[in-house]
């Protein structure tokens, strides 16, 4: 008895299981779309791998930002510790040095920086105040604070003309306004220049937010002005 035969539409059909080429199709992606993938799949993948190699190096570089901060901020607090001045200066020197771009090592050039106007080695002290502050962006909040001490520090250096750009720049943001003229004052007088002097100390009277005290000390100074120039005219 012969064997029966399949039926043509009941073969049974064999599958090239590598044979994606209806893939994209059943995903009901427009047409455009799929000739698009296929034309560029080489660069789809390519730029998939990189993608991914970006984000492990950027996980990595958020690990090692993160553990370098926390490094550096013990390795201020040990410095600090130190009660021997030479040894403390040693030591913050090696925090600026070793994790240089970290906050604790700006806080350690200006602790160093503190010690050697402590010391007055007022050159020094300069160096180390200049340079924190040409780092620092131009909004940061330290910028007025470093203002005032490289003000004072080119005072102890007796260069003057220097110590009132400083404080120029200071009377130009309003919360320390009446603070810089002030010493704007002080150095007129220390120049001898009694009537610019005069001028700064009434406009830091001027602010109305000026303690009862700073006022007293600012009226008394202008007081003696104004007697010494009414003493010289007679």
């Amino acid at each position: 008895m012969a064997a029966p035969q399949t039926p043509r539409n009941l073969q049974t059909e064999i599958i090239d299981i590598e044979r994606k080429d209806g893939l994209l199709e059943e995903l009901n992606l427009h047409p455009k779309a799929i000739r698009f993938i296929r034309a560029y799949t080489l660069h789809l993948q390519i730029g998939v791998v990189a993608f991914f190699v970006l984000l492990g190096s950027w996980s990595y570089y958020e690990h090692y930002t993160q553990k370098k901060q926390s490094d550096a901020s013990v390795a201020l607090a040990e410095a600090v510790k130190q009660k021997d001045s030479a040894g403390r200066q040693r030591s913050l020197a090696k925090v600026a040095d070793d994790y240089a771009g970290t906050g604790a090592a700006l806080w350690s050039r200006l602790e160093q920086g503190d010690l050697a106007a402590k010391d007055k080695k007022y050159q020094e002290s300069l160096t180390l105040y200049a340079g924190v502050y040409n780092d620092l962006p131009g909004d940061s909040p330290l910028k007025p604070m470093l203002e005032f001490v490289l003000a004072q520090t080119h005072e102890n250096l007796d260069q003057l003309d220097k110590a009132m750009e400083y404080y120029q720049k200071l009377a130009e943001r309003k919360s320390f306004k009446m603070v810089a003229l002030s010493a704007q004052g002080r150095i007129h007088e220390l120049k001898g220049d009694k009537a610019s002097a005069l001028k700064m100390y009434q406009e830091a009277t001027a602010d109305q937010g000026l303690s009862g005290q700073s006022r007293s000390i600012l009226t008394e100074k202008i007081n003696n002005l104004q007697g010494a120039g009414s003493g010289k005219s007679n």
